[in-house]
């Protein structure tokens, strides 16, 4: 590569940003949907729309594209795994992802778990060691506290459709994206615009707004608007659809045996609004169409039929597509890295994520291209439209370093935890209020038993029991699980026989390559907890279908996830101490459908 263009600095714009950060009155406002005809999230913004070029950087493009070597070009279409940790010079792990951007020249890295600051560290090492500035990328559905436990962590996506307030949406994607920006990221890969309509679905359930297409077309633009408006690209997924899946990528490859009518009419759904919204990049789904792909035994990802036929050419999108992780056994248990890259680049793909052996993916596109399997034209077809972004946000404008003493001003600051909060105490959702149990009555029940039901993989947090703590006489917290010893068992009946009312809460929440359903095994406790008179109050801190396996407790009521912030939520709820207002946005066959749920106001809890 010619060190032309490389070693000129590109003209140095001024940029002032006038940052008016909304207040908090303005945040946490809870008015009606019908009310916000004019916010940005109802705003269907065409792909013309989209921020255009400065004029000369075209030109600028153009002639580093032709100082590319051909194995340059293929490297941009790469990202490769980073991990926010301290690593000394001599890291073994340091080393690996030195190479990757220095001697590789990959194009971008994806961030997985990391402490805020380490991260940050990490993220201006390696882009000080670049020739083409890194494009960055981060999964933040949950919020940047999905990877970064000292961000903001926002309700999955099911309970802020839970909330009936699309203006949530854009509030996550707003504030997630703005904590994204100070951390150096330029792409999240969120939101979820999979269509939930099986239960038994193990990986995407609360990941999903809804089994509505609609709703998850108007929540998931509303989050894509909020991420535009903070300077964020976001990444819509899993193209064409994972909703109705029972088993997970991560561990096997789905088969959806759908015809194109199908999809048309709901998976494609979200999509088509979203991309007709200006949606700027799509992840694709490690999932076989048999009855519609041009190769039945490849995941959609490597089909030509689904990312070029159906993506580019159907629905008419121009942005970014970028796969699923590469190192996913869906494509794992059946390519290697090499023939899995190649189908991706023939398929349509641009960014290759997290491929199994980065050396084997690249020598084996290469290979292609030399052996005239794929054109050059068509690895150009991609890095123009990678280097397209990096140069529309600004890459190589601007020194790609994280501001660290700006962090504390920009990540988890009080009004992102207050809209947080208040989104969070709008998406719990009452199902059932048997007995009118709710708002628990400190005078009628002077000791609580909570049985915390979890998988056994982990110890669960409890919070509720110790903000319920100093509320009643006594509170008592015990765990079941499948498989606990003999002695652990005894505490919990122990626990369970002294208590006036059992709090029965479900810690079994979404995580990828892990089952999500309660073991046939905790039966003989649930049979114990229901049948013994108490009052039973049922709380799902996860999956909502976890309802089903307490069907006959007085109350049912959805918490969305085990995280303080939600289980908080939960405690005041149950104590009377907010109001009840979230609506299902799915069925829960044979108990509830979309729409269900029962509302309590503070005002008419101190009326009882």
């Amino acid at each position: 590569m010619t060190r032309g263009l490389l070693e000129r600095q590109l003209p140095v714009f001024s940029i002032v940003i006038v940052f008016l950060f909304f207040s908090v009155y303005a945040l946490v406002s809870c008015g009606s949907p019908a009310t916000l005809a004019g916010d940005p999230a109802y705003e269907e913004l065409d792909n013309a729309e989209r921020p255009s070029l400065l004029p000369e950087e075209p030109a600028h493009l153009e002639e580093l594209m032709a100082e590319m070597t051909l194995r340059q070009k293929i490297a941009q279409m790469f990202i490769v795994a980073a991990r926010g940790g301290f690593y000394s010079a001599d890291d073994p792990a340091w080393q690996r992802m030195k190479k990757a951007v220095v001697d590789d020249e990959v194009g971008g890295v994806m961030f997985f778990s990391g402490n805020i600051y380490d991260q940050a560290i990490v993220t201006n090492r390696l882009q000080q060691k670049t020739r083409i500035p890194l494009w960055v990328s981060q999964d933040m559905e949950f919020g940047a506290a999905m990877r970064i436990p000292q961000a903001t962590y926002f309700t999955p996506a099911m309970g802020v459709a839970a909330t009936g307030n699309p203006h949530f949406a854009y509030q996550k994607g707003y504030i997630t994206a703005v904590e994204a920006s100070s951390l150096g990221i330029h792409q999240i890969y969120a939101p979820v615009l999979d269509v939930n309509n099986n239960p038994l679905n193990p990986v995407i359930n609360v990941r999903s707004y809804s089994e509505h297409p609609d709703t998850v077309a108007r929540y998931g633009i509303a989050f894509m608007e909020g991420a535009r408006d903070a300077g964020v690209m976001s990444t819509a997924k899993h193209f064409p659809g994972h909703g109705d899946t029972d088993v997970d990528s991560h561990l096997d490859l789905p088969v959806l045996p759908f015809d194109y009518y199908r999809l048309e009419t709901l998976e494609l759904i979200p999509f088509r609004k979203a991309i007709k919204a200006g949606l700027p990049s799509v992840m694709t789904a490690h999932v076989a169409l048999p009855e519609i792909a041009r190769n039945a035994g490849h995941p959609g990802t490597l089909d030509p039929y689904i990312t070029q036929a159906l993506l580019r050419d159907t629905l008419a999108f121009d942005g970014l597509i970028v796969t699923d992780g590469m190192g996913m056994r869906g494509i794992r248990n059946f390519f290697d890295a090499g023939d899995a890259a190649v189908l991706a680049v023939k398929a349509g793909v641009d960014q290759i994520l997290l491929p199994a052996n980065l050396t084997e993916a690249m020598d084996a596109v290469q290979l292609a291209v030399l052996s005239g399997e794929i054109t050059e034209d068509r690895i150009d077809e991609s890095v123009r439209r990678i280097l397209k972004e990096k140069f529309r946000y600004g890459l190589f404008r601007n020194m790609q370093m994280v501001d660290i003493g700006q962090l504390p001003e920009s990540v988890n600051t009080r009004e992102h935890r207050l809209v947080a909060d208040h989104i969070a105490e709008k998406s719990i959702t009452l199902l059932r209020n048997g007995d009118r149990l709710l708002p628990l009555d400190n005078s009628r029940f002077e000791s609580i038993s909570i049985v915390n039901i979890t998988d056994g993989r982990r110890q669960p947090d409890d919070h509720i029991s110790r903000l319920l703590d100093g509320h009643f006489g006594q509170v008592h917290s015990v765990t079941v699980y499948a498989g606990q010893c003999e002695r652990d068992s005894l505490l919990a009946l122990d626990a369970i026989n002294s208590a006036d009312l059992l709090i029965a809460v479900s810690h079994i929440a979404i995580r990828t390559a892990e089952d999500i359903s309660l073991d046939d095994t905790i039966s003989p406790f649930m049979e114990h907890i229901l049948q013994e008179g108490r009052p039973v109050v049922a709380v799902s801190l996860g999956t909502p279908y976890a309802i089903l396996n307490m069907t006959e407790a007085d109350v049912h009521l959805l918490g969305w996830s085990p995280h303080l912030r939600q289980q908080r939520a939960v405690s005041n709820a149950l104590m009377g101490r907010a109001s009840i207002n979230g609506r299902l946005q799915v069925s829960i066959p044979p108990l509830y459908t979309i729409g269900d749920g029962l509302y309590l106001s503070i005002d008419k809890m101190d009326s009882l």
